[in-house]
């Protein structure tokens, strides 16, 4: 495993996540994961739980950006409790299927878990009849960074996401949820898919938060991952400006 690293002290690890890699072991997956990797590179026993130690958050398998890697339990404690606290800003960058009509919003929706797929998450509401289990408060609010539509007519909005709540899946299942899913995302219905989009558009970009430091205690840093090229390219083949 080969990641970017964006930043690095005594406390903590922030890495640039490439695609196709797992964060952590989950019961159905037998494979080297994010977590494996940081055990074997760096000590990091007593910084979280039993087989995830020093992982504070996590991102999708096909999801790229920035993630946070604790090294030990001052580091790990502060940044659950952010997470927790909903303090640590985070900003993600996707491209979605149609015309967002609105340049800002909010996605107010709870989540539960899918009965027609485990995998998934759905908005709970009383028309779909599809969650299972304990519904979750989930928050997103967005903002439109560009819009396009191609020769054969297609519309694509390149879009700027704050999820306030952390939930999994959340902002897949809530852009899918207004009709307007991700591209490149199957699991959640994008119809357009692969022949625009190798994996699904979604890149966690940006990433705030107090980090604990060695003389001058909690400093706020914002760390950023430059969006990646596989991205860069579907924006350019989808008339979106990029920046």
């Amino acid at each position: 495993m080969d990641f970017r690293k964006i930043y690095e002290d005594n406390h903590t690890l922030v890495i640039d996540k490439t695609i196709g890699i797992m964060v952590h072991p989950d019961e159905r997956q037998d494979e080297k994961t994010i977590s494996d990797w940081f055990k074997e590179n760096y000590n990091v026993l007593g910084a979280g739980e039993l087989s995830r130690e020093g992982i504070v958050h996590r991102l999708d398998r096909n999801t790229t950006g920035v993630l946070i890697l604790a090294k030990d339990k001052i580091a790990y404690t502060s940044y659950k409790k952010q997470f927790k606290d909903h303090t640590a800003r985070k900003v993600y960058r996707a491209i979605v299927e149609g015309n967002l009509k609105n340049d800002i919003g909010m996605i107010s929706a709870p989540l539960a878990r899918a009965k027609s797929d485990f995998r998934r998450r759905t908005i709970v509401d009383m028309f779909s009849g599809d969650q299972r289990g304990e519904e979750r408060e989930a928050i997103t609010r967005y903002k439109v960074l560009s819009r396009s539509k191609t020769k054969d007519g297609r519309s694509f909005t390149y879009v700027e996401c704050y999820p306030l709540t952390g939930r999994t899946h959340q902002i897949r299942a809530h852009f899918r949820g207004i009709r307007h899913p991700i591209i490149g995302d199957d699991l959640y219905g994008s119809e357009i898919g692969k022949d625009l989009a190798p994996r699904s558009m979604l890149h966690a970009y940006s990433l705030t938060l107090d980090i604990p430091g060695e003389k001058e205690g909690k400093v706020t840093k914002t760390f950023i991952a430059d969006i990646p090229e596989d991205m860069i390219e579907v924006l350019k083949r989808l008339l979106l400006d990029g920046k």
